[in-house]
């Protein structure tokens, strides 16, 4: 597992922000690189993360929060530690994590 300083991503997550770059036309390597500069440990997605991410989908159901936002919260609810986001639609429901919004 990748170890760094400034934080923590879920594997799943991190593989989510690859594709969705690759969707807006830049390369899986330059992503790759330029996310390593944020020195951010990879967590891989477990039993452990997998059982907290599902725990949040009651709540997070009819607000449509996609299977890798889950995965972000369970990694940050196994870790202990807040989530970052800019979705502001997860201001809307209640679970143990701290949710900061970064904008």
């Amino acid at each position: 597992m990748a170890r760094g300083k400034d934080g923590l991503i879920s594997a799943v997550n991190y593989s989510e922000a690859l594709a969705k770059a690759s969707d807006n036309g830049l390369s899986v390597e330059t992503v790759h690189r330029a996310l390593a500069g944020l020195q951010l440990t990879i967590v891989p997605f477990d039993e452990e993360h997998a059982v907290a991410a599902a725990s949040f989908r009651p709540q997070t159901r009819k607000l449509n929060v996609s299977f890798a936002d889950r995965a972000c919260m369970g990694a940050a609810a196994v870790a202990r530690l807040p989530v970052l986001t800019a979705d502001r639609k997860w201001e809307d429901f209640q679970c143990p994590v701290e949710i900061i919004l970064i904008r």
